[in-house]
């Protein structure tokens, strides 16, 4: 095992300066990296600032933050300097180490001027590749523009997340975030903190597909039966809520009379059913936002119906607190047609969401489910997701070609369709580029996988298709911000009136 290479000159971490790491006055090793010193002072200097965390890469002292960041090819010592100054440059920035022998730069900040998510994205932005990794999670309660509004800043919050955009169609969030200072672990608290639940399995894989779409025709369902009995349930109520337009109601049911207060309590009580069984999420999900200091649609939703069947109690059973009887007037027809027609538009929803997922259900259907490989000179059958680079896969005629790969053994014709909508088969020899998912005709022949899993081809489309459905104008950034306003302004405006 060969020692590692010590270059000839090295820069200093804190005061900049090239020196020979053999005249050093001391090192210090932190994260697998080594840092050589030129005086006393800098090590001073880097032991009392520099003391970061082993698990999150971050360390406080003096009311200000430290952070290592991983970062692509400096291009020397310029580049690592044009980088401090842009980083330095930064509004709460106070002061930039970049170290291009280990790839990586340390920030000393104030939290409460800037972000790290800020932090990294000047970085990516001064000719530098930060190491990111991008990961999916599938998100469930959302509701309206707030819910992704409420989740992308408890994601933006989050120290090392450098983007973030949900996407309320697909129900997923995709987070760009730097591995060294968050992982997916805190990626899913800092939603469930928020107030949501995070899905398993929110890879696009047609186990993961299928689960989803089974969850989805369940909620489609209860919100199915939920609608049908809220309607109903309110056309009895919309009829004896207002007699006097329906002439062989008027003469019985006149305004004041005990009949007509008799009825009304009945329609109180099959309300109640509606507003607690039918409208039962919406409770539940104020109940969910009132738990993170929140407003939703949910929340908007259960106060209107309450507040309307509360009025209509009150009127019921003390009429004569009200000064006229005209004002005595019950509203039970607005708490169970508000959540009969809600409950069609979520259903109304939840359908097209399920068709925005088909278009990946049948890219993904594309795929093969098996692969024939060689593992100890012997054929080997296994599942398509076991296949590793540079692995031996044995194609036989009719089948699909389980992943991407180059020809090493045989020959056939290959129907290329489904990537390049070419429909004539073209013909592959030994040291040709096959593609998974494509179809085999003729010949059977051997290939060496190249690119497996989230690598090949089809996943590559995969993710683009996913990328398209979760993109967002900027016209819509401005709606889901003014929808996040909404609610808790409606709210105030309504106490207030009602004080006044």
């Amino acid at each position: 095992m060969t020692a590692p290479r010590i270059p000839a000159t090295v820069r200093d971490p804190i005061c900049g300066m090239e020196i020979d790491p053999v005249q050093a006055v001391a090192t210090r090793a932190e994260s697998g990296a080594s840092y050589y010193f030129c005086s006393q002072r800098c090590v001073d200097e880097f032991d009392r600032h520099h003391t970061a965390s082993a698990t999150t890469g971050v360390a406080e002292s003096d009311g200000l933050r430290q952070v290592s960041l991983p970062v692509g090819d400096l291009r020397g010592s310029q580049g690592a300097k044009r980088l401090e100054e842009q980083l330095e440059a930064l509004p709460g920035v106070h002061r930039a180490v970049a170290n291009p022998s280990h790839n990586e730069v340390r920030v000393s900040y104030d939290p409460s001027k800037v972000t790290v998510d800020l932090v990294a994205a000047r970085a990516c932005g001064a000719s530098s590749s930060l190491a990111t990794a991008t990961t999916l999670l599938g998100i469930d309660g959302m509701h309206c523009a707030s819910c992704v509004t409420d989740i992308e800043d408890a994601l933006h919050q989050t120290p090392g997340v450098v983007a973030a955009v949900v996407n309320p169609a697909a129900q997923q969030a995709r987070v760009e975030y730097v591995p060294e200072l968050v992982d997916t672990t805190r990626l899913a608290q800092a939603i469930e903190n928020a107030g949501y639940q995070v899905r398993n399995g929110a890879a696009p894989t047609e186990t993961a597909l299928d689960r989803e779409t089974r969850g989805r025709e369940r909620e489609l369902s209860t919100l199915t039966r939920k609608f049908w009995f809220a309607a109903i349930v309110s056309l009895p109520v919309i009829i004896l809520s207002y007699p006097q337009f329906f002439p062989m109601l008027r003469d019985g049911l006149t305004m004041g009379s005990d009949l007509r207060r008799i009825v009304w309590a009945g329609l109180g009580l099959i309300t109640l059913p509606v507003m607690f069984w039918a409208g039962s999420h919406f409770f539940s999900g104020m109940w969910r936002a009132l738990r993170h200091r929140q407003a939703n649609m949910h929340t908007l939703i259960a106060v209107g119906v309450s507040a309307a069947w509360l009025y209509s109690g009150v009127a019921v059973a003390v009429p004569e607190i009200f000064p006229s009887i005209e004002l005595a007037e019950v509203f039970y027809d607005v708490t169970a047609v508000v959540v009969a027609l809600v409950n069609l538009g979520l259903a109304l929803e939840l359908r097209a969401r399920g068709r925005t997922s088909e278009a990946i259900r049948k890219l993904v259907g594309l795929q093969a489910r098996t692969a024939r490989v060689v593992r100890a000179d012997a054929e080997v059958e296994i599942p398509v997701e076991e296949v590793l680079s540079g692995d031996t896969v044995i194609v036989r005629p009719g089948e699909k070609i389980p992943v991407d790969g180059v020809l090493v053994d045989g020959s056939s014709s290959i129907d290329e369709s489904m990537i390049t909508g070419e429909s004539i088969p073209v013909e592959k020899h030994a040291g040709d580029e096959v593609i998974g998912a494509t179809i085999n005709q003729t010949g059977s022949f051997r290939f060496r996988a190249t690119k497996v899993g989230k690598d090949t081809a089809l996943a590559q489309i995969i993710r683009l298709v996913q990328d398209a459905q979760g993109s967002k104008a900027p016209i819509q950034r401005v709606v889901d911000q003014v929808s996040h306003y909404f609610v808790p302004s409606v709210m105030i405006l309504a106490v207030a009136s009602a004080v006044v």
